[in-house]
C-alpha cells in the first residue's frame, strides 16, 4: 500500500501534468477560503489562461471567472495595504480634522453561512485609516512600495469591469445573470471605497442595490448588506448624511424582516419553498425570467433547527449594530 503525500495548494501549472480549469478553480477557491490570496490569484490566472484559450476573452463563459479573479485581487490589495499601513505607523496629528463617519463602524457580516468566497472585509475602517494617514503625512514622499496597493486595486477594478461588461450584455437573458451583475457592481463599489473614490463607490453601490432590490425579498441579507454599504460611503460624502440614514434604516428593516422569517421557521410557520415558474414569452418572443430563487443558504426552509437558532443569534447582534448606526447618524444630523 503506497503512502500519499499531504495535499498542498499549488499555483504552478507545471506541478501537475493534468492541470485543468476545474482543478485550478478548485485550488483557487480553497486558497481564497484560507485567505491565501496571492496563491488564489495565481491559480485564478492559470484557470483564466486555460479558459480564454477555449472560449476567448469576451465570451459569456468568462464572466464568473473574471469576477472570482477580481475578488481575489481586491482581497489581496486590501491585505497588502493593511500591512503597509501597519509598517508606516504615522505619529498622531494634532488638530486633526474630524471625518464624516459620524460614528459609523466597520462593514458588518451580512452573509450568514454564505459561500466560501464571501469573506467580510473592513472596507470602511481601512478607507478611514488611509484618509487619516494621508491627512497626517502630507506629501509623504513615498517609497517604491507605496504604489503597489494602488496598482493592485487598479488590477482588481479592470478585471471586475470585464465581468461587469459581460454580465451587462447578458442581463436580459435571466435574473441569475442580473444578480451576478449586481454582485459585480457591489465589488466595484468596494474597490472605489478602498481607493477613496467615494462618488464612484456611491454610483456602483447604487447600481448593485437597484438590481438586488428588484430581484430579492426584503428579508434577504444581501439586500441588507447593499443598503448598509451604501449608507457607509454616503457617511463619508459631504452633505449626504440624510441619505446615509435612509439606507441604514432600510438595512435595519431587512435585518428585522429576516429575524421575523427565522422566528417563523423555528415556530414551524413557514410556507413551502415556491416552485420556480417557467419563462413566459413576451410579444417579441423573448423569455421573461421567473423571480430569482434565493441561494440554498438564504432559504430559511432549508435550515435545520440548530442553524436557525445560530442565525437568529447572529441576526440579533447584527440588528443591534445596525440600529446603533442609525441612532448615531440621527444624532449627528441635529
Amino acid at each position: 500500500m503506497t503512502s500519499e503525500k499531504p495535499q498542498t495548494i499549488s499555483a504552478d501549472p507545471s506541478s501537475t501534468p493534468t492541470m485543468t480549469v476545474e482543478i485550478a478553480l478548485e485550488r483557487a477557491r480553497r486558497a481564497f477560503a484560507l485567505r491565501k490570496y496571492e496563491q488564489a490569484i495565481e491559480l485564478y490566472a492559470t484557470a483564466l489562461e486555460l479558459q480564454t484559450k477555449k472560449y476567448g476573452e469576451d465570451a459569456p463563459e468568462m464572466a464568473d471567472l473574471y469576477f472570482s479573479y477580481g475578488r481575489a485581487l481586491l482581497e489581496n490589495a486590501i491585505s497588502v495595504a493593511s500591512v503597509l499601513g501597519k509598517e508606516a505607523e504615522p505619529a498622531p496629528v494634532d488638530d486633526e480634522k474630524p471625518t464624516q463617519s459620524n460614528g459609523s463602524g466597520p462593514i458588518l457580516s451580512f452573509s450568514g453561512d454564505g459561500d466560501e468566497e464571501d469573506g467580510t472585509v473592513d472596507l470602511f475602517g481601512q478607507a478611514m485609516k488611509e484618509e487619516e494617514e494621508s491627512d497626517g503625512e502630507g506629501d509623504g514622499g513615498g517609497d517604491g512600495d507605496d504604489g503597489e496597493p494602488e496598482d493592485d486595486f487598479n488590477a482588481a477594478w479592470e478585471v471586475l469591469e470585464l465581468a461587469r461588461s459581460i454580465y451587462e450584455n447578458g442581463k436580459d437573458q435571466d435574473d441569475e445573470i442580473k444578480l451576478k451583475l449586481a454582485d459585480t457592481y457591489i465589488a466595484l463599489g468596494d474597490v472605489s471605497l478602498e481607493t477613496e473614490k467615494f462618488e464612484q463607490a456611491i454610483t456602483d453601490y447604487s447600481a448593485g442595490l437597484a438590481l438586488k432590490a428588484d430581484l430579492l425579498p426584503l428579508s434577504s441579507r444581501q439586500l441588507a448588506e447593499a443598503h448598509y454599504k451604501l449608507s457607509m460611503v454616503l457617511d463619508l460624502t459631504s452633505g449626504r448624511l440624510s441619505d446615509a440614514i435612509i439606507h441604514a434604516e432600510k438595512a435595519l428593516k431587512s435585518v428585522l424582516a429576516r429575524i421575523s422569517e427565522v422566528k417563523d421557521g423555528l415556530d414551524g410557520k413557514l410556507t413551502p419553498i415556491p416552485v420556480p415558474e417557467h419563462k413566459e414569452l413576451d410579444r417579441k418572443g423573448k423569455g421573461k425570467a421567473a423571480p430569482v430563487v434565493l441561494a440554498p443558504g438564504e432559504l430559511v426552509q432549508n435550515l435545520t433547527k440548530s442553524q436557525l437558532e445560530g442565525e437568529l443569534r447572529d441576526l440579533e447582534s447584527l440588528r443591534e449594530d445596525v440600529a446603533a448606526k442609525v441612532v448615531v447618524d440621527r444624532y449627528h444630523q441635529y
